[in-house]
């Protein structure tokens, strides 16, 4: 079964419900590209040849007033906000951020729910809370809560059993 991609499919479905219109770019690279390949290559290519070495923001968003650093996390909302964190530091470093025209950086953290611990993590550290939940989120959640009851245990243990009994594993 192919793995899902619930983080980038969360990004996706927030920014497709503030963001309509457009005005943001989503996996986008952070941080300087080396001169000595800026000098060779320019900027374009230097940052295609140096793609790997970056570090990714999930979403950018440009408005005239601030330019937006945006993490979404569905289960580690204490990650995103270390991560941006250094995204907040190495913007301003970013030759090639998209249709940033001077604006104010600022970052964004965007979660299912938070609890007060991660309200004051993002309080203190400047960032902009945004709680977005949509039901497959709520759906998804409810599930891995079900995976540690007890009937989830035995239904588990069933097939596994179906499995080798059959010769699948």
């Amino acid at each position: 079964m192919p793995r899902e991609e619930r983080e980038r499919r969360y990004i996706a479905d927030y920014l497709a419900t503030y963001y309509h219109l457009g005005g943001y770019a989503t996996n986008v690279a952070l941080g300087p590209i080396p001169a000595d390949i800026v000098a060779r290559y320019g900027v374009g290519a230097g940052a295609r040849l140096w793609h790997p070495a970056r570090l990714r923001v999930d979403a950018v968003i440009w408005q005239p007033n601030a330019y937006w650093l945006v993490e979404a996390k569905i289960r580690t909302p204490r990650d995103a906000i270390g991560s941006l964190a250094v995204y907040l530091g190495m913007a301003p470093t970013t030759p090639d951020l998209p249709n940033y025209e001077g604006q104010e950086i600022r970052a964004r953290l965007v979660v299912p729910w938070a609890l007060d611990w991660i309200r004051s993590l993002a309080r203190e550290r400047g960032l902009d809370l945004v709680e977005y939940l949509p039901a497959w989120v709520e759906e998804y959640v409810r599930s891995i809560q079900d995976y540690f009851t007890r009937e989830a245990r035995i239904a588990r243990e069933e097939k596994m059993r179906l499995r080798k009994q059959f010769g699948l594993e």
